[in-house]
């Protein structure tokens, strides 16, 4: 879910394009949901592998790449019983629009997209697997829907659906400052509208009338 990236301090500052090199750093499923869980709230690396059920020691590595790219800052730290802990936090609430730069560079741009799309249809097919593994748990909501309409109003039905989630994320969404109780459960709400067919399939039925 696309939120606003502001610089830190700045309120109301302007989007900021996302980098290449973040897309590709954020094109693996652990770190997309390592992610998500320091959005809600500054986190130490030890905290997120409890939330996510994986050993710290997987997620160092981690959290160091999506730091180097500047998706993670370190936000303080604590002596605690000899160590020291480091509490991480996001540094974007999502991403903006790539920068329209050079061929060469859109490419490049293009390429990460496609690689974070692939990862979070992943992730989702997975936590599905997961979900509906589970005896007892509430089931998952699982559902296509084809639609056929002129290209001006599958435009409009674009934005509809951004709107929508945009609601969603505002109502339900991780934020900074939300209060978590301790029974709150983490669901994931991942949509794809994309075309089904080619716009040459559509001139060739036509031209048979």
């Amino acid at each position: 879910m696309a939120t606003v990236r502001r610089r830190r301090g700045t309120s109301g500052a302007p989007p900021l394009p996302v980098s290449v090199a973040e897309m590709r750093a954020l094109a693996h499923p652990l770190r997309l949901r390592i992610l998500e869980v320091f959005v809600e709230r500054p986190r130490t690396t030890k905290q997120v592998a409890l939330l996510l059920g994986e050993p710290p020691t997987r997620l160092y590595h981690h959290v160091a790449a999506l730091e180097r790219v500047g998706l993670l800052v370190l936000k303080e730290t604590r002596k605690n019983r000899g160590t020291t802990e480091k509490w991480y936090e996001a540094a974007a609430k999502a991403f903006g629009p790539m920068p329209s730069a050079r061929a060469k560079g859109r490419a490049k741009g293009s390429a990460a997209r496609r690689a974070i799309a692939t990862t979070a249809l992943e992730l989702a097919r997975r936590e599905l697997v997961l979900a509906m593994q589970e005896r007892g748990r509430e089931r998952a909501l699982v559902a296509r829907l084809v639609v056929v309409a002129q290209p001006k109003r599958l435009a409009a039905l674009r934005k509809r659906l951004h709107r929508t989630l945009q609601d969603i994320h505002r109502e339900f969404g991780s934020r900074e400052g939300r209060v978590l109780a301790a029974d709150d459960a983490r669901w994931a709400v991942t949509l794809v509208f994309a075309p089904v067919s080619r716009s040459g399939v559509t001139r060739r039925t036509r031209s048979t009338h």
